[in-house]
């Protein structure tokens, strides 16, 4: 085959113009058109020039949650009361004995307080003069902190606020079914359940009142006082039963597996302890125990014993600057919710030291507050400091410091009989008593006994402030070194494992605790 004869391949007409031409050297073909480009930057540009979609994004909103949610959970009722679960059969205890205490001494009543204990609940009775029912409506609130002790500054045995607000929502965190409070003063029986909205996360209160049903009293023996029918007041703790198929005892629904009362030492003997604790450190009252049926007593060995009572008017030299702009700052909100406004004059005469006309008149002309208002301390939105100051200092100079006695001493012969009970050898005891020499007032008492060598090896450490047991040590740090109570004992030789019995108690004015569950206080080197 000749060269001719081969077919040619047709040529291809190159119809391009010249800025195709240099298209097709320097870009690619996109949907007919040419795109320049100079490599990877030409492909960053093209992926910049599309258009973006908008990423998803959350619009925060800030929610106001009530804080009545603060008490209807076992993670912040724990935190309201400072304890574990296992412990709120002793919170409980504690504090509905406080308030009794309280009522009585304000009725001058020697006290009487029943405990009892069963398969469904706890009770605590007085004979005192019934909780007021203004008292009892205000505590339902739990919007607000309703307190008569915490704004003053005294020795009494609970200035926190929140005890009976702890109380009341106890029994729904540990059986939100059949939880309840009930409370019996003057006549009436008040059923309180509480509950917290899932919706609202606000508190749900209902309270069923009914009439006490009227009992046959015994005729009171000659030359005693005859009580009114709605005399003192009862409150208790309940729940449903548990039925255990396995145990030949009860069960508390306290804590993650429950609680056994009838487990013995363990619970049982801290529970005894804070009834014995009371008993220790109150020469005038009388205390009796129904635990499952077993009946326990501590009779008054001085129903006339005198302390620092609660309605008794509080001192000015117990009180620093802040602690009095806390009282006028509680009155001026009390009184505008009331509609009222107090003058300076009705302050002063609440003090130690100051009812009478002569010394009040010489505070007020000298401070220059004569027919002045309370309110008038507040100025710009704040309250004057400098004004409370001289108010303070006036007040101070023109009355007189209150001796450590007037506190209040329990004494030797009380509580050697206590421990002498206890089953303490009466050639072991031991007390000791000690008062501030100047400054605040302060007594601090401590009682020491051996138990013998047929006792269990178990150290019994009983201590309390301003009259009131508590449920652990609360001395953790005193003295110049920081040292708590028990490195004290055990430098002592006092371990946890002999068989002793130490008792420590603190009165003074100004007790300040760590925690809400008053677990723990510091003493300085003064005491």
């Amino acid at each position: 085959m000749t060269d001719s004869t081969i077919p040619r391949r047709k040529k291809r007409r190159n119809t391009a113009t010249p800025e195709n031409r240099n298209g097709r050297k320097n870009g690619h073909r996109t949907n007919g058109q040419i795109v320049k480009s100079d490599g990877l930057d030409g492909a960053v540009k093209q992926a910049l020039s599309r258009p973006v979609k908008p990423k998803a994004t959350l619009q925060r909103t800030t929610f106001c949650t009530p804080r009545e949610m603060d008490f209807f959970s076992e993670k912040e009722l724990t935190t309201q009361t400072g304890h574990d679960p296992e412990d709120w059969p002793l919170v409980f205890v504690k504090e509905v004995i406080d308030n009794a205490l309280d009522a009585c001494e304000e009725a001058d009543q020697p006290p009487s307080i029943n405990i009892s204990a069963d398969a469904t609940g706890i009770s605590v009775e007085d004979n005192g003069p019934g909780l007021p029912e203004s008292t009892l409506r205000a505590t339902l609130d739990f919007t607000v902190r309703a307190s008569n002790r915490e704004a003053y500054v005294s020795p009494c045995r609970g200035a926190q606020g929140n005890a009976l607000m702890t109380l009341l929502a106890m029994p729904v965190v540990i059986d939100p079914d059949d939880g309840r409070l009930i409370v019996e003063a003057h006549g009436k029986r008040h059923t309180i359940t509480c509950s917290a909205d899932p919706i609202t996360q606000r508190a749900v209160v209902h309270d069923d009142v009914s009439d006490v049903p009227k009992c046959k009293k015994r005729r009171p023996a000659r030359g005693t006082r005859k009580q009114a029918l709605s005399s003192g007041t009862k409150v208790r703790i309940q729940w449903g039963e548990i039925e255990m198929t396995y145990l030949d005892h009860c069960l508390w629904p306290f804590g993650p597996e429950g609680l056994s009362p009838a487990c013995k030492p363990s619970f049982f003997e801290r529970f005894l302890a804070i009834i014995e604790g009371f008993a220790l450190f109150n020469p005038h009252a009388t205390f009796r125990l129904d635990w499952f049926g077993e009946k326990y007593a501590w009779d008054a060995t001085d129903p006339a014993w005198e302390k620092w009572k609660p309605n008794k008017p509080t001192s000015t030299h117990w009180y620093e600057g802040r602690h009095l702009e806390r009282l006028i700052g509680a009155y001026i909100t009390h009184d505008r919710d009331a509609g009222t406004d107090r003058l300076v004059s009705d302050l002063v005469v609440e003090f130690d030291g100051l009812t009478g006309s002569q010394k009040r008149s010489k505070v007020l002309d000298e401070t220059d507050l004569r027919r002045v208002r309370l309110s008038e301390f507040v100025v710009g939105g704040r309250l004057d400091t400098k004004r409370i100051g001289k108010l303070l200092a006036s007040m101070q100079r023109h009355t007189r410091t209150v001796k450590s006695r007037r506190l209040g001493i329990i004494g030797e012969d009380h509580l050697k009989a206590r421990l002498l009970a206890m089953g303490v050898q009466p050639e072991s005891f031991r007390y000791s008593r000690k008062t501030s020499k100047e400054g605040l007032p302060w007594v601090l008492e401590s009682a020491f006994g051996w138990l013998g060598n047929d006792s269990p090896d178990r150290r019994r450490i009983y201590s309390g402030a301003n009259w009131s047991a508590a449920i652990k040590n609360p001395f953790r740090s005193f003295g110049t070194t920081g040292e708590g109570l028990e490195t004290a004992l055990s430098d002592m030789r006092a371990t946890r494992n002999e068989p002793i019995v130490f008792v420590l108690h603190l009165a003074h004015p100004r007790v300040e605790y760590t925690d809400r569950g008053k677990s723990a206080l510091v003493m300085g080197g003064a005491a």
